[in-house]
């Protein structure tokens, strides 16, 4: 039986989602949403507008968790925007639907408080959380950091973050977040390197943003 993985790597390359960098340096690499550089990426806006299958995706998230925690656990969902932010309502539907309990979302948008990165709850989503115990999700987990802007948000708005999070793709390397487990479709680690140390860059490769939809052309266009 094929597991839910390769599954949904098979989904993402079906979606042209996936890329891995070939070697050739005249072909540009990855510039993260971290300002990291790396040879692969997963793209999830390819997928994610995509209804039927985002709710396939959160369903199976839904299973996968039921198998380390409880879905009494948590009241509500919370993803950020713009990645999570469909995620986060569909996995709260498949809650409902599946298991009988009611479950809200909210997705915080980014914004800076004295000049540092942040998530923002509006006033209604405020008081949704406010009280609340709550499962954070995201479409890519990288570096973790938004997904750490997040849960500060969340408790700031006097909220409670359970010890688990979902997301379609961990590509961090990591099994945790700041104690919490990493529950995902696709686990696969892929390197990151600061601008300076960048290997790509050194033999000439250029960075390039890979979410924009005209730099992923060009990573995927014939060298």
């Amino acid at each position: 039986m094929i597991s839910i993985q390769a599954r949904w790597i098979k989904k993402y390359r079906q979606k042209d989602a996936l890329w891995i960098h070939d070697g050739n340096p005249l072909r540009p690499h990855a510039l993260l949403t971290s300002e990291k550089h790396s040879d692969g990426f997963f793209n999830s806006r390819r997928v994610i507008p995509e209804e039927e299958l985002l709710r396939s995706a959160a369903f199976d998230l839904l299973v996968a968790l039921a198998r380390v925690a409880k879905m009494n656990s948590f009241d509500g969902i919370v993803g950020p925007q713009t990645g999570a932010t469909k995620l986060a309502e569909f996995m709260s539907d498949a809650k409902k639907k599946y298991h009988k309990t009611e479950c809200f979302w909210a997705s915080p948008a980014k914004g800076e408080l004295d000049g540092v990165k942040s998530m923002v709850f509006n006033e209604k989503e405020a008081a949704l959380v406010k009280g609340r115990k709550i499962l954070l999700c995201e479409d890519v987990i990288s570096t973790g950091g938004s997904i750490e802007l997040t849960a500060q948000a969340v408790v700031k708005a006097g909220g409670t973050v359970i010890r688990h999070v979902c997301t379609l793709v961990n590509r961090s390397g990591q099994t945790t977040i700041d104690k919490r487990r990493i529950t995902a479709l696709i686990s696969r680690s892929m390197p990151m390197w600061e601008p300076d140390e960048c290997p790509l860059c050194k033999v000439g490769s250029e960075a390039i943003l890979a979410k924009d939809p005209v730099n992923w052309a060009r990573l995927n266009a014939p060298y």
